[in-house]
């Protein structure tokens, strides 16, 4: 597919680009798992496809210790569920009397809206970002300022 749409040697991710049009692949309106009709079809990291849960953690950095975890659906990605981990480490936190401050993630929870719920929750963002090229702001100048503090943070030294 990649040599026929005029990429002589594709990366990992024009791969990834090119199977996204790619019709007839798997749909959960297709496939429902026998004993469990909340799984949805998930990519594995060797290619695969599988019927699954997506299972997050929340992980205190200065201890290692597992603060949280979630099992969610993976329909929306990681965008969607992250709210959801952040509102059960919230909740668990509060238990023991302290609340979470930062948020360490890696690309496939960046977006706009990620980031301005992480500003309006209070929390310091230090999630990589996406190779998008330049953006363009004028849509959605609310995240603007939230992407640029992130992208500062996650270049500069954490502290």
């Amino acid at each position: 597919m990649a040599r026929v749409s005029g990429i002589e040697t594709p990366t990992r991710a024009d791969l990834v680009k090119l199977d996204r049009d790619r019709p007839d692949k798997g749909s959960n309106k297709d496939w429902l798992h026998p004993h469990d009709p909340q799984a949805r079809i998930m990519k594995m990291k060797d290619g695969r496809t599988r019927l699954a849960h997506k299972l997050e953690q929340a992980v205190d950095i200065e201890t290692a210790a597992v603060v949280a975890v979630t099992v969610q659906t993976t329909d929306g990605g990681d965008t969607a569920s992250l709210s959801n981990t952040l509102n059960e480490t919230q909740h668990l936190l509060a238990q023991v009397g302290t609340q979470p401050e930062e948020v360490v993630a890696d690309k496939g929870y960046h977006s706009n809206k990620t980031m301005i719920e992480l500003k309006d929750r209070g929390l310091r963002s230090y999630v990589s970002e996406p190779d998008r090229g330049r953006r363009s702001w004028k849509r959605n100048r609310d995240a603007q300022q939230p992407t640029y503090d992130n992208r500062r943070r996650i270049r500069g030294k954490r502290r």
